[in-house]
């Protein structure tokens, strides 16, 4: 091999070992207790820790319209995915009411989910385009201690 053939083949390399590693657009990073919002599609990373967690869907959102008197409240569900170190883990389905005073918690691994809020509010007339929606949010790391106190 001359030495352009393998000065190109090393290129090749290096790019391709590069673009692998490379974070996609739509991950932010993330700290442990840290509040952040979590966009419908998302993923949010914990580098350090090799934690992602994604947004994956909405399968229901029968909240009361904003500024409607309703019978019932209604409820939004949610799909998360997590995937710690390298392995995806079954998806947990967290329910929130806008009544609900303590977060929709679920716990994956040693982490524990917990969703706050869910943007935007539905409202009357008006259907909600799924990529505007939001969780406002929180994955904690928990003990060994704390797992047993469940």
């Amino acid at each position: 091999m001359n030495f352009f053939n393998t000065s190109f083949l090393l290129c090749a390399m290096l790019l391709m070992g590069a673009c692998g590693k490379k974070p996609k657009a739509s991950d932010i990073n993330i700290k442990p207790n840290d509040f952040f919002e979590l966009k419908l599609g998302n993923t949010a990373v914990i580098p350090e820790e090799k934690f992602k967690l994604t947004f994956k869907e909405v399968p229901e959102d029968s909240r009361c319209p904003k500024y409607v008197n309703c019978i019932q409240e209604g409820q939004i569900r949610m799909v998360f995915v997590a995937n710690i170190d390298g392995k995806s883990q079954p998806p947990v389905e967290l329910v929130r009411k806008k009544s609900d005073v303590k977060p929709a918690t679920a716990t994956v691994g040693s982490y524990k989910i917990q969703v706050y809020d869910v943007t935007p509010e539905s409202e009357s007339g008006k259907k909600i385009n799924p990529a505007d929606y939001k969780a406002r949010m929180t994955v904690k790391k928990v003990t060994a201690e704390k797992m047993e106190d469940k």
